[in-house]
């Protein structure tokens, strides 16, 4: 009896001895356990840096489109540039009448006048700021945050000859605008601002397949650049920012409604200001008209 009763106590024991962990399990069941957490972390550190490496790549190949659209502009002769400027224009004028009409000026045969009425009414700082006015662009990317719409782009002379120039688009994109500050940063290192000047006033659009001051002086006045006055260079400026559809609200209908005669008013009175012009010519040019046939 006793011996069969310690031979069940035994196997009992053995049983439980089974059961329990030995020494080098728990030691390896621990080390399991103090290691989950460097792998969650060691795998988290991998997949986010996957992500990481990702971002950089899409991000590096945004900016290599962006940087694609800069010409190269050193060492660039600017009648070099004058041909490209060219061929931006005539690639839009659909009417072959208005192509022919097309016609290059030169600045110094643009009257003063002429010159500093568009300056005043377009980008007043153009003489002082390195290409970009960042306090128009900041206000007017509050202004398009809070119509959560891309209506003001509080572009300067130099970023408009950048897009007509070298983007060719109106569209309205953040990609868009980028491409054109990185190329009014290199108009603006490579070129004066006399030059940047005339490929403005020789792109500029003022009017239905009309472009550049020769062809806006001889179309709405009969006249050369070198004898457009202030008053005039004033009208030419407010079509602008809509020519085509200014060209007939305004100038088909002879009808300059009062928003835009008070902007004609403060072109003058800023040329005024500036003493391009005399206090006599300011008072005689606030009451011209623009529509005599």
């Amino acid at each position: 009896m006793n011996k069969t009763l310690l031979m069940k106590q035994a196997q009992e024991n053995k049983s439980k001895a089974s059961i329990l962990p030995t020494k080098a399990q728990l030691k390896g069941h621990l080390h399991k356990m103090a290691s989950r957490p460097w792998r969650i972390v060691r795998n988290t550190l991998l997949l986010t840096g996957a992500l990481v490496w990702l971002c950089l790549l899409l991000l590096g190949l945004y900016f290599y489109n962006v940087m694609s659209k800069v010409p190269d502009l050193k060492g660039v002769e600017f009648q070099t540039i004058r041909e490209v400027a060219v061929d931006s224009v005539q690639a839009k004028i659909e009417s072959r009448t208005k192509l022919r009409e097309y016609k290059w000026v030169r600045l110094k045969d643009v009257n003063r006048d002429l010159l500093y009425a568009i300056v005043m009414s377009e980008d007043g700082q153009f003489f002082s700021h390195r290409g970009v006015n960042w306090d128009a662009l900041i206000s007017a990317v509050g202004e398009n945050i809070k119509r959560r719409q891309l209506s003001y782009g509080a572009s300067t002379i130099s970023q408009q000859v950048a897009k007509n120039v070298y983007l060719r688009s109106n569209s309205k994109s953040f990609t868009r605008k980028l491409s054109e500050l990185f190329i009014t940063r290199a108009l603006e290192k490579h070129l004066t601002k006399n030059q940047i000047l005339e490929l403005y006033l020789n792109v500029a659009e003022f009017g239905p397949d009309i472009y550049g001051v020769a062809h806006a002086s001889k179309y709405y006045f009969g006249k050369k650049t070198s004898d457009i006055n202030a008053a005039e260079g004033a009208f030419l400026a407010i079509m602008l920012p809509s020519p085509r559809k200014y060209h007939y609200s305004l100038f088909q209908n002879q009808h300059l409604p009062a928003r835009h005669k008070k902007k004609l008013k403060r072109i003058l009175s800023d040329m005024l200001y500036k003493e391009y012009i005399s206090p006599t010519q300011y008072r005689r040019y606030l009451n011209w008209d623009f529509f005599a046939s």
